[in-house]
């Protein structure tokens, strides 16, 4: 392999956040106990352990690599599935998309001002006014 491509695929994989470093967060008056599997239903829209019908759901826009990282892991769905299974949703008037932010503290303000917030960002991100739920 051409040295120069092996140089530019190290750097871009380094310079992405780590997926180890994502965590869900949500408002702190939500309760404790979030499974790998009520996060895929929570940010999929289906029901859950806390309902989604009273859950604020946030997520980061697409231009942020958090977001397919996150997605990936936790839905198994790359962006374009999951901009697929969202525009079904919407259509067949089953859900209604979640809301989109552009960076961490734009999610954590979000989180933190409603009750019911849950999103994700990088654990270094994490501030008092929101509180882990679950590290995938």
């Amino acid at each position: 392999m051409n040295k120069k491509i092996v140089i530019l695929l190290l750097s871009a994989l380094f310079s992405l956040p780590s997926f180890a470093d994502i965590v869900i967060v949500g408002n702190p008056a939500l309760p404790d106990g979030l499974t790998k599997k009520d996060a895929k239903k929570i940010f999929l829209g289906k029901k859950n352990k806390y309902s989604t019908e009273g859950l604020y759901l946030i997520e980061l826009t697409a231009d942020n690599p958090i977001k397919a990282q996150f997605h990936k892991k936790v839905t198994k769905k790359s962006l374009a599935q999951l901009e697929s299974y969202w525009s079904k949703q919407l259509f067949t008037g089953k859900l209604t998309p979640p809301i989109e932010v552009a960076n961490a503290n734009i999610m954590k303000a979000t989180v933190a001002q409603n009750t019911n917030g849950i999103g994700y960002i990088n654990e270094a991100d994490v501030h008092a006014s929101v509180k882990v739920l679950f590290k995938p």
